[in-house]
């Protein structure tokens, strides 16, 4: 991305500024602070990312306006965007997103803000937060990355690289392990369970087959008794009919006296609008009269009417011409106003030219010194083009040469390390036997265990069983013991003797026998409740106790899985030592051959020849960045002189044709002074217009209190059309009425026949009622054998239900074990699937950990990262200094490595630490540190870092720390297309060769870019 103009409207301390980009390569904001300088850097990330160092977006509005607008034009990947951003104190913002299409802007914007900033960031391939640690290096953030203690920087490197997602990665994986391993431990339980509940299943199928035979044979006494009942009931519902033919019969008598009601008074109601309608028409004579004569006041008023509209008429033509009339002096004052300002202006404009083409002689001078800078610098372009590449082959063949050396110095400590490694295994190994042995004995006890636990709980299953034969047995002694209470009660109270079962009448002593029996028998099922009820009790005792046992046996196995996965873990351990033992040899030789290598030299012979080749033809073409820069850095600052030069000989031509206009616009307004000009003429006819329509106006005879009294009998006599209008309906409705009228009269005498008939009839069913009622009454006996067959039906409904219930129980019971049992089946596959999870969360979470991933992604991105911030160092010190990060370093205790990130510099006097560095060099290290990361971030993101914004603060450095950070931006400008630095002091203005004054006023901050 490549900024182009920026525009900005009530931002921050900025009414209105406009920063030009076009001409600017190497530049540097200067003003005091508080002026604005970051303000701009702000308005350009505000408007591409919509986001600031502000964490409130109405704050960016400027104190005392309500909105504010930022516009950037940029270049990216060949084309020029435009991105027009605004928002109100009040408002959401506004986003417009446009690209350049030859002459005009094609609008890209997308529906909402959201989507529109998206389809951005993808254009620039670049999200705010890699282009605030890249392209825009903040102040007081050059060396946030080497002045960190060693063992931090690659905590930080990781920050940088986003690579803190993989420990939340791991941490769910860790997380999903441990939830995997409980809820496989449930599935587990939760199987056993199942398969000991499943034993009992064919005895429950047997008891439902014979409970089945027993439910058809009670079904089929239950239809019989059914039958006989539903006989008795057939006589009943007779009655109940006939009761209910009488109550319609007596509704329809009610409905129909209603109806010849309503009929009735429907019937005088016509007669009485027939009345009306006729004194209506006997007045016909005088409401005519009245009628005709508010027609005659209706024809004038419609005259009058027509007079008025043509007075208005005048009224409202005479105003426009007057309207006309003022119009068109205003525009000859207007005329007379615009030549006068135009001759101004052309004065004026003459005047400045004057004074430019004055000053001919002196910009002749600086154009002859800017021609001699260009030969100049067009000489050293030449040698750049030829030293370019040589450079570039050092770089290359250096690169090599010390890529080389890293990768036999990183594979000569890997090595070493490993046979460290190898020595301290083998060392330990006797350990890891030992603390296998120690588990599988642990593992041995736990497995007795549980064991142990498995018979605990089969019986408690047992137990569990016994109680739910325990609590039917309980449910079928109550209903017994409840049924002969029941039989019991109505032997006893029974007007006859009748026997319950069979329905037959009993002596005395039947009777009596027949209670004693049944007495006994509910004290036997009164004794079988009472031992049911104690066993259930010691029941729920022993299951509790099951219970409690069950919970210490499984909080002694709940580190069972923890030791087979110790066991596991120390068992791989020691294959892996086995296989590792055999490597032990090869990697031995490896290292004696590279420790050889790099003793002798003895690597990349072709790159160090090569290389010596491109440094003496280097030295042969004396090529110096420094005098190329300067050379520049002359030839921007003459550039203003030949701008000059055409604008001098422009204003000279100018000079002819500034007399010639000032000559014709003093005649034009001579000519519109005089009056036979056009719009004289006009003014003139326009007012002989205006007088004409006066004229008419007075010759107009229109009376407007004649109309006003009209209007007013208009209004008095209204009543006489309303009165013409109700004799006219009277006419033609008073022939229909009287029709109605008869038809009512008839549908009269039909209601009233057809009412008496009714009441007949109602009479006839009434009769017909009271002898059935006298039928009924007349069968005593019914009464008796009904009570009796709802009793026994009672009774075999009970027996039924009773059946019924334990068939449902029985079915409910089997469809439950296969629902067990295909529970079982399905949790038998979750487990496998659950093991599963387990095995590949536990594997993802070591690829995501500490030492995975994460790991090799910073091992692989530190030899890129060392490369770079070499080359660039390479630049800002011509080579005398070389860094190089240090992964790993011995600890106290002999054979242990510790993860750090020292970083070593060598000079010529040889390698030592960052930290010992001070000064210049330091400051050298820390910004091509940052730049390389700078770099290394954007080709992340899929870009090219083309814009760089220093925010350094050089009032931090001193004297000589500023000259080298001028250098050192200097010397990496040609890497970039716009390159822009803040400073407020004064001193560093023209070590740059462009420069954007800022200052500070009461309207506002202002910019100037100057040469």
């Amino acid at each position: 991305m490549i900024p182009i103009r920026l525009t900005l409207r009530q931002f921050l301390s900025y009414e209105y500024a406009v920063l030009d980009f076009s001409s600017l390569h190497t530049a540097c904001i200067c003003g005091e602070n508080g002026a604005g300088k970051s303000s701009l850097f702000e308005g350009l990330t505000w408007a591409l990312w919509g986001q600031t160092r502000v964490p409130v977006e109405p704050d960016l509005i400027r104190q005392g306006a309500t909105e504010m607008q930022v516009e950037l034009l940029y270049r990216s990947f060949g084309q020029v965007y435009r991105v027009l951003r605004s928002r109100h104190i009040n408002r959401a913002g506004m986003l417009e997103w446009q690209i350049q299409t030859g002459d005009c802007w094609r609008s890209l914007t997308q529906k909402g803000m959201r989507a529109t900033q998206k389809a951005i960031q993808t254009q620039l391939r670049l999200d705010y937060e890699t282009f605030v640690n890249s392209a825009y290096l903040r102040q007081g953030r050059a060396d946030e990355f080497t002045l960190k203690r060693p063992g931090d920087r690659k905590r930080i490197l990781a920050e940088i690289l986003n690579l803190g997602r993989y420990e939340t990665l791991a941490e769910g994986c860790r997380e999903r392990v441990r939830t995997a391993k409980a809820q496989l431990r449930f599935q587990q339980q939760h199987l056993e369970q199942l398969a000991a509940q499943l034993q009992g299943r064919e005895g429950v199928r047997a008891e439902s087959e014979q409970l089945q035979v027993q439910q058809a044979k009670v079904a089929q006494q239950q239809e019989r008794l059914q039958t006989q009942l539903e006989q008795v009931e057939a006589r009943d519902r007779q009655w109940e009919t006939i009761q209910q033919q009488v109550e319609w019969q007596q509704h329809q008598l009610d409905t129909l006296k209603l109806s010849l009601q309503r009929t009735e008074k429907q019937w005088r109601q016509s007669q009485q609008q027939v009345s009306d309608l006729s004194a209506t028409l006997d007045r016909a004579a005088d409401i005519e009269c009245r009628y005709y004569r508010y027609e005659s006041l209706l024809a004038q008023e419609r005259t009058l009417q027509s007079q008025q509209q043509k007075h208005l008429s005048h009224q409202q033509q005479h105003q426009q011409l007057r309207a006309q009339l003022a119009e068109r002096q205003h525009q000859h004052s207007l005329a007379t106003e615009k030549l006068r300002a135009q001759l101004d202006h052309l004065r004026t404009a003459l005047d400045a030219d004057k004074a430019i083409a004055a000053e001919g002689d002196r910009i002749a001078t600086a154009v002859a010194s800017f021609r001699q800078a260009h030969a100049t610098l067009e000489q050293l372009d030449r040698l750049q083009a030829r030293a370019t590449p040589l450079l570039e082959q050092q770089h290359v063949y250096q690169r090599q040469i010390r890529q080389e050396r890293e990768r036999l110095v990183t594979r000569q400590e890997s090595l070493q390390r490993q046979v460290e490694r190898y020595a301290e295994r083998e060392r330990q190994r006797q350990h890891t036997q030992q603390a296998v042995a120690e588990v599988s004995l642990q593992l041995d006890e736990l497995a007795k265990l549980r064991v142990y636990q498995l018979r605990v709980q089969e019986k408690k299953q047992e137990r569990q069983a016994f109680l739910e034969h325990l609590h039917a047995r309980q449910r079928i002694a109550q209903r017994q013991w409840q049924q002969l209470g029941d039989r019991l009660h109505q032997l006893e109270h029974a007007p006859k003797h009748t026997c319950p079962t069979c329905d037959r009448e009993l002596d005395d002593d039947s009777h009596a026998r027949v209670i004693d029996k049944h007495q006994a028998e509910r004290e036997d099922w009164a004794d079988e409740l009472w031992t049911i009820r104690e066993q259930l009790a010691a029941t729920d005792r022993e299951i509790a106790t099951f219970d409690d046992e069950n919970d210490q046996i499984e909080q002694q196995l709940n580190d069972y899985d923890t030791h087979v996965c110790e066991r596991g873990r120390l068992q791989a351990h020691l294959e892996t030592d086995d296989r590792q033992s055999q490597q032990h040899e090869t990697v031995r030789q490896e290292l004696l051959g590279i420790d050889r290598a790099l003793a002798e030299g003895g690597f990349a012979t072709d790159a160090q020849s090569q290389l010596a080749a491109v440094e003496r033809s280097l030295a042969e073409l004396n090529y110096d960045e420094k005098d190329h820069a300067l050379c520049r850095s002359e030839v921007n600052r003459g550039r203003w002189a030949a701008a000059k030069q055409s604008e001098c000989d422009r204003a000279r031509h100018r000079l002819a044709d500034r007399h010639r206009e000032i000559a014709a616009l003093e005649a034009q307004l001579t000519a519109l002074s005089s009056p036979k000009s056009p719009i004289t003429r006009e003014i003139e006819a326009t007012n002989a217009r205006c007088l004409e329509v006066e004229r008419a106006l007075a010759t107009l005879d229109y009376d407007e209190a004649l109309h006003a009294h009209i209007r007013a009998e208009l209004t008095r006599k209204r009543q006489a059309q309303l009165q013409w209008e109700a004799l006219q309906r009277a006419r033609k409705d008073l022939p229909r009425l009287q029709t109605d009228c008869a038809t009512l009269k008839q549908t009269l005498h039909q209601q009233r026949h057809a009412f008496h008939e009714g009441s007949k009839r109602l009479e006839r069913d009434r009769q017909t009622l009271t002898a059935l009622e006298r039928d009924i009454n007349s069968a005593e006996n019914n009464t008796l054998t009904t009570a009796n067959l709802r009793a026994s039906l009672q009774a075999n409904r009970q027996e039924l239900d009773l059946i019924l219930d334990r068939v449902g129980a029985t079915r409910q019971h089997l469809q439950h074990l296969a629902a067990l049992s295909v529970q079982h089946r399905k949790l038998q596959q979750q487990c496998q699937q659950t093991r599963r999870q387990v095995h590949v969360y536990q594997e993802l979470a070591r690829a995501y950990g500490h030492n995975g991933i994460p790991a090799s992604i910073v091992e692989r991105a530190l030899p890129e990262l060392e490369a770079e911030a070499n080359r660039i160092l390479g630049q800002l010190t011509h080579n005398q200094l070389h860094l190089h990060f240090v992964t790993q370093r011995s600890g106290r205790r002999q054979g242990t490595t510790i993860d750090t990130l020292d970083i070593l510099i060598a000079d010529p006097r040889g390698s030592r630490p960052y930290e010992t560095y001070s000064g210049g060099e330091a400051f050298r290290i820390n910004f091509a540190i940052r730049l390389a990361l700078s770099r290394f971030m954007t080709q992340r993101a899929g870009t090219r870092l083309q814009t760089l914004l220093i925010d350094e603060g050089f009032g931090t450095q001193d004297a000589t720390g500023r000259e080298l950070l001028v250098s050192a931006i200097n010397a990496v400008a040609n890497d970039f297309a716009c390159l822009l630095a803040i400073t407020h002091l004064p001193t560093l203005r023209d070590r740059f060769p462009s420069r954007i004054q800022v200052e500070r006023s009461a309207a506002g901050s202002t910019l100037q870019v100057l040469a």
